[in-house]
């Protein structure tokens, strides 16, 4: 980060992003058409091909393909799991890395890169509820870490979440961005739902009257795994690599920016709905439709990596559609 405060640099980036190619839509629109658009031959899957193309400059394909997993950890878990936090967060990046989670089986039956982005996991987020998670320069440098993620040369990223407390962060996000109540958005049943209620509240609380600005909402309650995941969201538009939302927290991510720039996400798409309350929520406020609806209770990338499988099968659809 180069200019004034370290948000400076992010602002800017978000005022200048490149626009989808129209030319590129036109055409997969005209071979949809061609082949007979009462017959609608790729049915809602039409959409997102087009998409895709706008974004690939071309007749849209999946060849790399890079499922992208960021994990942290927040200490405003340990109201509602206990104080534990680190020993639990470094027991479910290793449950992933090892291989023992759903999205590894799918991304190798998509021969996908899989990429896990672990950001300070022995360095919890600090508890929202009685301080900001990050300071603004920790926020500013874990932005920066995630905006070097599209250097693997993908040409479309699915984003997955395997935070430790990430789901609470998410839901004070959201709150924080478009207010509501702590229940609304950090809804459930148990006693679990409560703990994450009670917490979203008392943070609100605490950082009431700095919730202006997207980016401080994002410092006062998000850890260095979400604030990753904006950068790599935001990085990825500025090199034309379209993006697969997951799940709750992932779309959070994508709200800070939305908030900053109604445009900022046009490269994004909502791969599933989840199984968490508010998911749905925070896609109409994003104005994404997803793709699939499957009740998926995990945030690990396992939706966006069905999604992934389909839209492959959709440009591989289109190619066969397109051929003489």
């Amino acid at each position: 980060m180069t200019t004034g405060r370290p948000f400076d640099d992010i602002r800017a980036l978000t005022e200048a992003m490149p626009e989808t190619d129209v030319a590129a839509q036109n055409a997969v629109e005209a071979t949809l058409k061609d082949f007979g658009a009462a017959l609608n031959p790729l049915g809602q899957m039409s959409e997102y091909a087009i998409w895709l193309a706008g974004w690939q400059g071309k007749l849209p394909s999946v060849d790399r393909p890079l499922i992208a997993v960021f994990a942290g950890s927040h200490d405003v878990a340990k109201h509602i799991y206990g104080d534990d936090v680190i020993p639990k967060a470094q027991a479910r990046v290793k449950a992933m890395t090892e291989g023992a989670a759903g999205v590894r089986g799918i991304s190798a039956s998509l021969q996908a890169a899989f990429k896990v982005f672990e950001l300070g996991i022995e360095y919890p987020a600090a508890d929202f509820t009685q301080r900001a998670s990050l300071s603004e320069k920790d926020c500013a440098a874990a932005i920066a870490f995630g905006m070097e993620v599209v250097a693997e040369g993908a040409d479309i990223i699915a984003l997955g979440n395997a935070g430790f407390g990430s789901a609470t962060a998410a839901a004070a996000i959201a709150r924080g961005l478009y207010g509501g109540t702590a229940d609304y958005w950090a809804g459930g049943h148990g006693p679990a739902a409560r703990s994450r209620i009670d917490a979203v509240d008392k943070g609100t609380a605490c950082h009431k009257g700095h919730l202006a600005d997207p980016l401080d909402v994002l410092r006062r309650f998000g850890g260095r795994d979400i604030a990753g995941m904006v950068g790599a969201i935001l990085a990825a538009r500025h090199q034309a690599i379209p993006i697969i939302l997951d799940g709750y927290v992932v779309c959070a991510a994508a709200a800070v920016l939305h908030k900053l720039h109604p445009d900022a996400i046009s490269h994004c798409m909502a791969g599933h709905v989840s199984a968490e309350p508010a998911h749905r929520a925070l896609l109409d406020r994003l104005g994404l439709k997803p793709m699939l609806d499957m009740q998926i209770g995990i945030g690990d990338g396992t939706g966006s990596a069905f999604a992934l499988g389909t839209l492959r099968s959709a440009c591989q659809a289109l190619g066969t559609l397109k051929t003489p």
